[in-house]
């Protein structure tokens, strides 16, 4: 229970990596706000986790592409639990198509959600954070953000920025003892990829549960004395 008296705010909670890693972070002993556009689904979750390891839980709606909605959650989440502890940046989109060919509207969309999904949350959690001189960021990028894949144009080009944006907010908040980190997960079997098989045909015969993922975020806030900073880690490691 290294998260005991801890708080953390974890994005697309509702299902996939984000519901895994709320019940990791919930089973390490923290409360956990789950936020999420679908609140009927986030409550559900929430209380699933609840029964289940005995924490507090929040479920929060929030669209992560206003900042000012992201403000909002996060304001709930302090007023509520008391703190911020630890950001999960999790909700995120995917797009099929050619580089030449991605249109205006869906280019938007990835980036609206993917990375500044992103830069909304570090800035909504940072003042809390930096105010009580700790904290724990952890962005979910992909394997797809540290190298090209065919057709994931739009998808692979916002997931590499969500890995710079990362190491510039590592600098940035270090002197506020705050630690910001990515994982970049391989083929997670989650409803996205199951998505992605529908659409394309491509298959994942191997990929991993979003359980693996959730717990290569857990060992970046667990424990919470460590100061990892600006990592990248690969999931499954190369």
């Amino acid at each position: 229970m290294e998260l005991t008296n801890r708080v953390a705010l974890v994005t697309g909670a509702a299902k996939g990596i984000g519901k895994a890693s709320a019940e990791a972070l919930a089973q390490a002993g923290a409360d956990v706000a789950l936020l999420d556009i679908d609140v009927v689904a986030a409550q559900a979750t929430a209380r699933e986790i609840q029964d289940r390891t005995g924490g507090q839980t929040l479920a929060v709606r929030a669209d992560v592409t206003v900042r000012a909605k992201f403000d909002e959650a996060v304001t709930d989440v302090l007023r509520t639990l008391g703190r911020l502890d630890v950001l999960v940046n999790n909700a995120g989109v995917w797009s099929h198509g050619l580089l030449s060919d991605v249109a205006e509207d869906e280019w938007d969309r990835v980036f609206a959600v993917n990375l500044k999904g992103v830069l909304f949350g570090t800035q909504a959690a940072a003042p809390s954070m930096k105010k009580q001189q700790s904290g724990k960021i952890v962005n979910i990028a992909s394997a797809a953000g540290l190298g090209p894949a065919p057709n994931w144009s739009a998808y692979c080009i916002s997931k590499a920025a969500v890995i710079m944006l990362t190491q510039v907010a590592a600098r940035e908040l270090a002197p506020f003892h705050v630690q910001v980190n990515v994982v970049c997960p391989g083929a997670t079997d989650t409803n996205l990829t199951q998505d992605i098989t529908e659409q394309t045909g491509q298959q994942f015969p191997h990929a991993m549960p979003p359980e693996r993922v959730a717990a290569a975020v857990l060992k970046l806030v667990s424990p919470f004395e460590q100061a990892t900073t600006g990592t990248i880690v690969r999931e499954p490691a190369a």
